[in-house]
Parts: C-alpha cells; structure tokens; sequence
C-alpha cells in the first residue's frame, strides 16, 4: 500500500523502462563490435548503455525519498519502510544467488568457481560490491550488482536524513550532489582507477540527490497546486544533456571529463526529463510528444525491469557461447539482433519472476503501510 498522498506517474515506468533497455545492451556486449556500414552506430550507442545506470539511481532517489517524505509522520515509519524494501530486494536477491550457485554446478565448465563460496560470503558481499569490485575483490557471476549495492547503502541511511533534516532536505541534497562531484574529482586527480570512480557510492550519490531534488520539487507543486507547462523541463534536459555531450566526446565512459562534470550534467539533465514527465503526467491534458513515456510496452519492460536486470547477465555468463551462435548468420545487424535477443530473453525472466515469485511477496508489503497517528477530537 503506497503512503498517503503518494500517487503513480505512468512516465516513470516509461523511464524505467527505458533504462533498462540502454544497460542490457551495455552490459551484454559480448558479440564482435560493427565498426563499418549503418549499423556501426549501434557500437557506439552501446558503449554509452551506462547511461541507464544513471536514469536508474535518479527514479530510486525520487520514488523513495516521495515515499519516505509522504510516511515521515507514521508511527511505523523506519520499520515500515525497511520492510517492504526487504520483501521488495530481498527474495530475488536470494533466488538470484541460488540460481546462480545451481547455474555453476550444471556448467562446472566454466571459469566461476569462484562463485563456489559459502552464500553468506555472498550476501555479504554482494552488499558491498561497489566498494570491493574496483580494488579486485569481485564476485564472479555478479558483474551486474554493484548497482544494487550503491542503492540498498543509499536505502540504509536516506530514512534518516529525512525524517532529521525535512526543512533543509534541497540545501543538504544540493551538498551532496556538490561533495559527489569533489570526490570524483579528488579521485581521479590521484589517480583512481575509472571503476572506482564509477562505482563507489561517495562518487554516484549526486544521481540519488537529484531524484530527491526532484521528488521534493513535485511536492511543492502539488501542496500549491501550480503544476508547470511540461516543456521547459524537456528543454533544460535536453540542454544539460547536450552541454554534457560536448563536455565529454558524447559520454565516452572512464574519461576524465565522463567522470566528473559528465556525470553531473547527465544527472542533471535525468532530473530534468523526470520532472517534465511528471508534469505531464499532472496535467489535465498530455502532451502527444511525450506520450511514448506513457506507453504500455515500456510500462511493462519497466514494471519487470528489476528481474531483467539480475537476470540478464547469467544469459550471458552461462549461455553467451551458445546464444552468440543463433546471431553470427546477421552479419552486420548481428549487434542489433544480440541486443534483441537478450532483451527478450531478460523481459521472460523478469515476466516469470514477477507473476509467479515476486509479487508475492510485493503483497505482504501491504502489512507494513504508513499508519499515521490518529488525531482525536472532543465533540463541543
């Protein structure tokens, strides 16, 4: 049960949806790249996959800081919270490393014996992976989780910050975004692998400001009920985008300039497309240019885009071999034809886990809803 006031924007599944679909290609890449011809522009599109990661930690940051911002006066507020995030991340979480350990012993072929470790070892680390995998401690099997690492530490301690910080909740965002860029900065000044840049939480955190930024901007909105033209939100996107693009040879990754100002612009510019979906989304009247946002097939790659994202790379890892067969006859479009298959292979994985695994456990969610305090009155 969603907290009170809390309501549902169909763009941002378009925006997860869309997410999804940039990273599944990025982090699949195993085919022979197409440097020639008209498909060669599909290795240059899926060099710049990562993007998804980004647009991915601007939505946590929003929905979950509307979420905690909304429930900040329930009496249940930090319990009800941190359990339905562990019925929301936890039962995948576990079915993903037993698949994973189950996956192993049926291909013992292949190089991931490491993986063979006790499974708290794994849940473990797989919590802290982002931290690890840069300085050569990686989980083999998992390439994929740092991501979900970055976002359960920010889930651990965001409900703090604001239930103690509400009134200054922009200023303190704002500090953070501006401390993330200082430190990929100092980094990469002292000669910090690019990995660690892009994973360490410290260095990703100004994407999860902005989506708080964001979250508490719509709220403003709503408490004056002036909600904005769409528009001038799509054009500041579209400018902090393209600044970023010029700033950073179109965000080629493990650059300095990526690392740095590129991450920041391209946070901001996700910020921005996410507010101008929104308030579309507000408006009595949809604009049709952003109405693929609205769309039902991205709404249903983003409703199931939690499974496709722990799922894909074991199509790769375990199957990657034999799959790559089926794509070698396309020549050319065999990148294409790749990215099709592991999409479609990813959107069953993450269709069956949801309706037969996940959503059971989303239901019990219900029992830990915001209850908020009653308020009595004396009748004169």
């Amino acid at each position: 049960m969603a907290p009170p006031g809390l309501r549902h924007y169909p763009c941002l599944d378009g925006l997860r949806g869309i997410a999804i679909l940039l990273v599944i290609p990025h982090n699949a890449d195993i085919v022979v790249p197409v440097l020639h011809g008209p498909f060669a522009i599909l290795t240059l599109l899926n060099g710049r996959g990562w993007i998804g990661v980004e647009l991915f930690f601007v939505l946590s940051g929003f929905l979950i800081t509307e979420q905690l911002y909304l429930s900040r006066g329930a009496s249940n507020y930090f319990r009800g919270f941190y359990a339905r995030r562990i019925l929301r991340i936890v039962p995948l979480f576990v079915a993903a490393i037993l698949l994973a350990l189950a996956l192993t012993k049926m291909f013992h072929g292949t190089d991931l014996h490491g993986i063979q470790t006790p499974g708290w070892v794994l849940w473990l680390g797989l919590f802290v992976i982002n931290w690890t995998e840069p300085m050569g401690h990686s989980i083999p099997g998992f390439p994929q989780f740092w991501s979900l690492a970055v976002e359960e530490q920010f889930y651990l301690v965001w409900p703090a910050v604001v239930h103690g910080f509400t009134p200054r909740l922009i200023a303190l965002s704002i500090g953070i975004a501006l401390v993330a860029l200082a430190a990929r900065i100092v980094l990469r000044f002292l000669g910090a692998p690019p990995d660690t840049v892009y994973m360490w939480t410290v260095c990703r955190m100004d994407a999860l400001a902005f989506g708080a930024i964001a979250a508490l901007i719509v709220q403003r909105w709503r408490v004056q009920n002036a909600i904005p033209r769409a528009w001038p939100w799509v054009a500041g996107a579209s400018a902090a985008a393209l600044i970023g693009a010029l700033l950073t040879r179109l965000y080629t990754l493990n650059t300095w300039p990526t690392q740095t100002v590129g991450f920041t612009f391209l946070g901001l510019a996700c910020m921005l497309i996410l507010l101008g979906g929104v308030a579309n989304d507000l408006a009595p009247q949809q604009i049709r240019a952003l109405a693929f946002l609205r769309s039902r097939l991205l709404a249903s790659v983003g409703r199931y885009s939690y499974g496709m994202y722990v799922f894909h790379m074991f199509f790769v890892i375990f199957a990657g071999s034999w799959l790559t067969r089926f794509v070698t006859p396309f020549g050319n479009a065999r990148m294409l034809a790749w990215a099709l298959l592991v999409i479609a292979l990813s959107y069953a994985a993450g269709f069956l886990s949801y309706h037969l695994y996940e959503k059971h456990f989303l239901r019990l969610g219900r029992i830990f809803a915001p209850v908020q305090p009653q308020t009595s009155s004396i009748a004169a």
